[in-house]
């Protein structure tokens, strides 16, 4: 099963027979704010699997939204432009390490800006030669030592579990305001849990 066609077949197959893929929306409290003050024009969701958070950030934030995942055949045309950001919430760890510097690259060569987000620990899901889903699993350092070979200094970001190394490659441009925004993400997430 090793190679990149072989588990982008594996993923096409998942994609058109269950519901896989959608879990970034858990990171809408923590992504929101970021995007907000960045404030971009277009923003590539890089691996989007089957989720919604592209269209409900572009819905609150206001920008032009691209979806990019070829395991899914209606998304599997690469971007074309270069967006001022772009978003990858747990798709690296699926990459065979064989080939993720060269995805890492594609990434960086379609955006001014990125957060990435990856898992570090063991995936439940087997693939069907019976090895672990997250068939990259390193460490937050590691992973933080090879982004920043394709994307310079990089920024750790809160990410809802810590098993989770998310970064930024911008800086904050008004870190008060942002504090601010994280404050309201907060009320909003614990007050929508109650209702």
């Amino acid at each position: 099963m090793p190679g990149r066609d072989a588990l982008i077949e594996f993923y096409r197959n998942k994609h058109a027979t269950e519901a896989y893929g959608d879990t970034s929306v858990k990171y809408l409290r923590f992504l929101r704010p970021e995007i907000a003050l960045l404030g971009p024009a277009s923003v590539i969701d890089y691996g989007c699997g089957q989720s919604r958070l592209i269209d409900i950030l572009a819905r609150d934030i206001g920008f032009r939204p691209i979806r990019y995942d070829p395991a899914i055949p209606e998304h599997a045309a690469r971007p074309g432009e270069v967006a001022d950001l772009l978003i990858c919430i747990d798709v690296l760890e699926h990459v065979e390490e064989d080939d993720l510097d060269a995805v890492i690259a594609d990434m960086r060569s379609l955006c001014r800006e990125a957060i990435i987000v990856v898992d570090t620990r063991p995936a439940v899901q087997r693939l069907p030669d019976g090895r672990n889903a997250h068939v990259s699993l390193h460490p937050h350092g590691w992973w933080r030592d090879r982004l920043q070979r394709h994307f310079g200094p990089l920024t750790p970001i809160r990410c809802p579990r810590r098993s989770r190394a998310g970064f930024r490659t911008f800086r904050r441009p008004r870190p008060l305001a942002f504090a601010w925004r994280r404050l309201v993400e907060d009320l909003r997430h614990h007050l929508g849990r109650r209702g």
